[in-house]
């Protein structure tokens, strides 16, 4: 649905576009036509009025004027003929007399612009060219949405639909292996010292030499007599 309205518009306007151009090119054949048919009548222009387009872009004002003339004028079969033509001079005003061409047997294609008129030429041309860039540019628009815009936003959509997942852990990456310690090969341990059987040979079994072996007599006898310094009892 919403292709369908994104894409309505530049569709119109691509069609108005080639329609312009078409009518454009149908109207240079059939003066084209008028011009080599060779059939001539006088007519006469019954009324001249102009017309004024405005076009705005944003600040930018632009406007153009068109003359358009009412002729009349007396085909071959004596049948009286009014037609409106834009784009003739504006030396021809109401009550001039002109010069009517139009194809054999078509007078309602009549056209009073002389052969080969410059500004016919140049005006279609531009208008041609303009409605090919417009018309390009319409196309351009759809063939950018359904190429680019609208991949990016199916994409975007089937994120927004899909079930949020926590991003996977990075895969941790194992230490570098080292190697394996070696074990040392056991020692013998160095043998218990052997304990004595019994006492040693040369203990002493008695009193060294010279110790006292009996109590003292009496008291000491020579205590001093006074005190340091000569002071007395």
């Amino acid at each position: 649905m919403l292709d369908f309205f994104v894409l309505t518009l530049p569709g119109l306007m691509a069609a108005a576009g080639i329609a312009g151009m078409v009518w454009a090119v149908v109207r240079m054949r059939r003066l084209r036509a008028a011009w080599r048919s060779g059939i001539e009548v006088p007519g006469r222009c019954l009324r001249l009025y102009a017309t004024t387009t405005t076009r705005r872009q944003g600040t930018h004002r632009s406007s153009s004027t068109t003359l358009h003339h009412v002729y009349e004028f007396t085909a071959a079969d004596g049948a009286h003929h009014r037609f409106e033509e834009a784009g003739g001079p504006a030396t021809v005003i109401e009550g001039d007399a002109v010069t009517v061409r139009y194809p054999q047997g078509r007078p309602d294609r009549a056209t009073a612009l002389p052969p080969g008129d410059v500004r016919t030429w140049v005006g279609t041309g531009v208008l041609l060219a303009f409605l090919a860039v417009f018309v390009t540019g319409c196309v351009g628009f759809g063939v950018f949405y359904l190429t680019v815009f609208k991949p990016i936003g199916e994409k975007a959509e089937e994120r927004v639909r899909e079930p949020w997942r926590p991003p996977s852990a990075a895969p941790v990456t194992p230490p570098p292996a080292t190697p394996s310690p070696v074990t040392p090969s056991p020692v013998a341990p160095p043998p218990a010292p052997s304990l004595p059987d019994g006492p040693p040979d040369d203990f002493p079994s008695g009193l060294p030499s010279g110790f006292p072996t009996g109590m003292p007599s009496g008291f000491p006898t020579g205590f001093p007599t006074g005190f340091p310094g000569g002071v007395s009892r």
